[in-house]
C-alpha cells in the first residue's frame, strides 16, 4: 500500500520524526473539582474546600485540584488530586467546562479543566499534599447572591451576582457574574467554576439521575424532594415531583424517619435505569 506524502514529499512517519513544537507557546493544564453534597437534614447544600498551603493564594480557601501529569487524562488527574488533597475517592465526577482566561493564574498561563463531583454524605475529609486544611462549607445560591460559610471556622465569603446577557452566534443567553463583597474570597477564578458547575447541574437535575449521587442509598420521598428543591432553587408540587421520580425509585418495603420532618415514611432506593 502506497503511503500518503505531503507537499514536501514526507510520509507521516517522516514528518513526525522531524516535527518540532518549539514554535508554539504552551499552557500548563490543571484540574479543579467542585465537590457538592448536602447536609444530613437536607436543609442546605455543602461544598468541599481546601486551604492552600503554598503560593499563590497562600492560606486562601479553594476548590481541590492540581496539575495534570504527563500521560494522564484530565479525569485521572481529577480523581488523583481529589484523593491526594481530601482523601475522597470513588465519587461521581463529570467534566463541566474548560477555563482558559490567560490571567486566571498569576504564576503563568494555566488552563483548568473543571469537574463536578457529587457525594451523598459529608464524609470525613483530611488535608493532604499541599493543602493545609479541608472542610465542608454551607453553600447558598440564588439569583442575587452566593454565600459560602463555615461557622465553626469563622469563615464567610459573600458574592453578589449580576445577571448579564451574552451572545453566541445568533443565540442570546444569560449568565451570572460574581463580585466579591467580603474581605475573604476564593482563590483564582474558583467562584466562576462554582457558578458554571452549579448552573449546569441545575439544568440537568430534573432530566437525569444525578440526584441519586447525593440522596444516599436509602431515602424517603420527602427528603428526595427537599434535595431537588435545594438544587433547583424552587418549591415543587408534591404530586408533580412524585410523577417525575416514579420510574427512578422503588420501595424497599421498610419505613425510615424522614430527615426533614422526623416522621416515619416509606423508604425508597434508586432503581438503576
Amino acid at each position: 500500500m502506497t503511503e500518503n506524502k505531503d507537499k514536501n514529499g514526507l510520509t507521516e512517519k517522516e514528518f513526525l520524526a522531524s516535527y518540532s513544537d518549539k514554535g508554539y507557546e504552551k499552557p500548563s493544564v490543571s484540574v479543579d473539582i467542585m465537590v457538592l453534597s448536602r447536609s444530613a437534614d437536607f436543609s442546605s447544600l455543602k461544598i468541599l474546600l481546601i486551604k492552600r498551603g503554598e503560593h499563590p493564594f497562600l492560606n486562601c480557601w479553594a476548590l481541590p485540584g492540581g496539575f495534570i501529569r504527563k500521560n494522564e487524562t484530565a479525569y485521572q488527574a481529577a480523581s488523583r488530586e481529589l484523593e491526594e488533597e481530601t482523601s475522597l475517592r470513588g465519587v461521581y465526577l463529570n467534566q463541566v467546562y474548560t477555563f482558559t482566561n490567560p490571567a486566571r493564574d498569576p504564576r503563568s498561563w494555566v488552563m483548568s479543566v473543571a469537574y463536578l463531583a457529587l457525594v451523598s454524605d459529608l464524609a470525613s475529609v483530611s488535608a493532604k499534599d499541599d493543602a493545609i486544611d479541608a472542610a465542608w462549607f454551607d453553600l447558598k445560591i440564588d439569583s442575587g447572591k452566593i454565600t459560602i460559610e463555615n461557622e465553626a471556622l469563622g469563615v464567610r465569603m459573600f458574592y453578589s451576582l449580576e445577571t448579564k446577557q451574552f451572545q453566541n452566534g445568533k443565540i442570546h443567553y444569560e449568565n451570572w457574574v460574581a463580585k466579591a463583597e467580603s474581605s475573604e474570597k476564593l482563590a483564582f477564578d474558583h467562584i466562576e467554576i462554582i457558578i458554571e458547575a452549579f448552573l449546569k447541574l441545575k439544568e440537568k437535575f430534573e432530566h437525569t439521575d444525578l440526584a441519586f449521587n447525593m440522596a444516599g442509598d436509602k431515602f424517603t420521598l420527602p427528603d428526595l424532594q427537599a434535595l431537588f428543591e435545594l438544587v433547583l432553587c424552587k418549591k415543587l408540587y408534591k404530586t408533580n415531583f412524585r410523577l417525575l421520580v416514579a420510574s427512578k425509585v422503588e420501595a424497599t418495603g421498610e419505613k425510615r424517619k424522614s430527615a426533614i420532618s422526623g416522621k416515619l415514611s416509606a423508604e425508597y432506593t434508586y432503581k438503576a435505569q
